[in-house]
């Protein structure tokens, strides 16, 4: 019985050690870590007014034209930004729809309680200009997703700030283009 307890104490300590636990030098957050500390500069956007917006069950109307879509299954946490609307779907792609494929918050990048910062997938298409002979319209059916990086402020949000509330007081702050996802 020694011996059993004795395994089973160095098992469970080695497993300690060879667990997987989110690195902000590897993984998702290699490129997003050299993204904000290379790339950023910090940006002031407009904020549409809750009277611009419209939402709808899987996608976001903005001022009648404009929408962001995304799947039913998308964290309702993240719903919000898109329904407070934070994000302009034509500074993003150029296009006047936005089909958001996954988002993810970069936990391990928020510098402080009054910043959030984020990557989104989003699936290449036809733009504004729609000319047959742009990369983009060429590019259109490939199957990797462009990646996108975006930070959210709220001057008055502390470390208990709820996610709902740092939502409605924020700004956005930055928005860049990361990369295709291979």
């Amino acid at each position: 019985m020694k011996k059993i307890l004795i395994i089973f104490l160095i098992m469970t300590s080695m497993a300690g050690l060879f667990g997987q636990t989110e690195n902000i030098e590897n993984g998702k957050y290699h490129t997003s870590k050299e993204q904000f500390e290379k790339k950023y500069v910090r940006q002031e956007y407009e904020k549409y007014l809750k009277s611009q917006i419209k939402v709808e069950k899987n996608k976001v109307v903005i001022d009648v034209v404009k929408s962001i879509e995304f799947s039913e299954n998308l964290d309702k946490r993240f719903k919000l930004i898109f329904e407070n609307g934070l994000i302009d779907p034509t500074k993003v792609n150029g296009n006047y729809v936005l089909r958001i494929s996954s988002i993810d918050e970069l936990i391990l990048l928020n510098p402080n309680p009054q910043t959030k910062r984020f990557s989104f997938w989003i699936f290449p298409q036809k733009g504004i200009s729609g000319s047959e002979n742009s990369v983009e319209y060429m590019l259109k059916g490939r199957a990797n997703p462009d990646e996108y990086y975006f930070e959210l402020q709220n001057e008055n949000a502390d470390e208990n700030t709820s996610f709902e509330k740092f939502i409605e007081g924020a700004k956005l702050t930055y928005l860049a283009y990361g990369g295709v996802i291979i």
